[in-house]
């Protein structure tokens, strides 16, 4: 692992933005689709960001969303998006958070600090309760996801390709950095 204690979780800027657009090469040219970065050529992505934050011109069925992005050394490293709330379909695909590592940081332990910095903000929000999930194929999420003190909840049949593996911090012996959490 190659990491520096410079590694912080930032509000969407300027200033990444070409790396976070090299990120997005990455995925396309590794044919990556475990997590959608949101395309420049789409849409203006901070005015996305913002609308998200603030609950302005979000789509239908959408919710309210924070979106932060890991950087190291003023490169892009990952992408996160928290969710303040779940819809039925977010109850059963996506939960609280979503987040993706660039390619050329995978297997470095970046994806551990990205998940764990998002937790803290999460619990800043005042989400202590947090559902993740991942597809049942994604090893290496799920070991993301138990790094950081979740716990397999259940996994989800008859979904097409995506057999979602659905995690929850919950309060149990197991010691984790962010505390107690507020269990079912």
């Amino acid at each position: 692992m190659i990491m520096s204690n410079r590694v912080e979780l930032v509000v969407p800027s300027v200033e990444y933005f070409f790396s976070y657009v090299e990120a997005i090469k990455e995925y396309e040219q590794n044919n990556v689709r475990t997590y959608n970065f949101s395309s420049p050529n789409e849409c203006d992505i901070f005015d996305k960001f913002q609308n998200y934050r603030t609950g302005n011109n979000i789509l239908e069925n959408h919710v309210l969303s924070n979106y932060f992005w890991l950087i190291e050394n003023s490169e892009f490293i990952g992408e996160v998006s928290i969710r303040r709330k779940l819809t039925d379909e977010l109850l059963r695909r996506g939960g609280h958070i979503g987040y993706g590592v660039r390619y050329s940081k995978w297997n470095e332990g970046y994806g551990t600090e990205l998940l764990r910095q998002a937790l803290l903000k999460a619990m800043s929000m005042n989400l202590y309760d947090v559902l993740i999930t991942c597809n049942d194929d994604n090893i290496g999420s799920a070991k993301i996801i138990e790094k950081n003190c979740g716990l397999l909840e259940n996994k989800l049949e008859n979904m097409g390709n995506f057999c979602p593996i659905t995690t929850q911090p919950k309060t149990s012996n197991i010691p984790c950095p962010f505390g107690t959490w507020k269990g079912n």
